[in-house]
């Protein structure tokens, strides 16, 4: 989810926290999921977005799905998506969050290079992130390492349902396609989800 125009201030930085490393071998992503630009070198900007479902009945997690995408591949993703869609999309994150004073907020705790306060409640809702089923993490990088920006948050199942209702069938059909051509999940596992709602940054 793109917000208004960058803020004019020398962003703080981390080295990428294991949270948004791959689940798999917990290694940086490398490289772009859709043109396979190499990130890791420095000044390149991408975003890495993880899906998980969560177990609270047995305390655990599970990744469904997880990737790096760079800033070239996201701007046209988006421009795949129509412009209705966006602008519905838009106004409503910005109607319930307001980046600039969430990064202030942040930005001037005594945590602040901490992540977890960054992605412990749901953005949108409040809804902390131990009482969700699932939810979506975001973040921003540059490089080798993550940025604190308005990002990184955490959006849980019910605002992103409520931001799935506002895609077009079009552009729904443009993420579907998305999905299965990088993660092609298998039948099975498309029923085990059922209706895991996703939506992209």
């Amino acid at each position: 989810m793109n917000t208004p125009e960058s803020f004019d201030f020398t962003p703080e930085m981390i080295e990428i926290p294991e949270v948004f490393r791959s689940s798999l071998d917990k290694k940086p992503f490398e490289k772009c999921i859709s043109c396979e630009t190499y990130l890791l070198d420095e000044g390149v900007t991408y975003f890495i977005e993880k899906s998980v479902r969560n177990y609270k009945d047995h305390g655990v997690t599970d990744t469904v799905f997880e990737y790096a995408m760079c800033i070239d591949c996201m701007e046209r993703m988006r421009q795949a998506v129509s412009t209705e869609s966006l602008q519905r999309m838009e106004e409503y994150f910005l109607s319930q969050v307001n980046p600039l004073e969430r990064q202030l907020l942040m930005l001037n705790n005594e945590e602040t290079l901490n992540i977890e306060p960054w992605i412990e409640n749901c953005i949108v809702k409040g809804t902390p992130k131990t009482e969700l089923d699932e939810y979506q993490l975001h973040c921003q990088c540059f490089g080798k390492q993550m940025v604190f920006t308005y990002m990184p948050y955490m959006i849980g199942g019910e605002a992103m349902e409520e931001m799935a209702e506002l895609l077009s069938a079009k552009s729904r059909g443009e993420i579907d396609n998305f999905m299965d051509d990088n993660f092609g999940l298998p039948p099975e596992l498309k029923k085990e989800l059922g209706d895991f709602k996703y939506v992209l940054i």
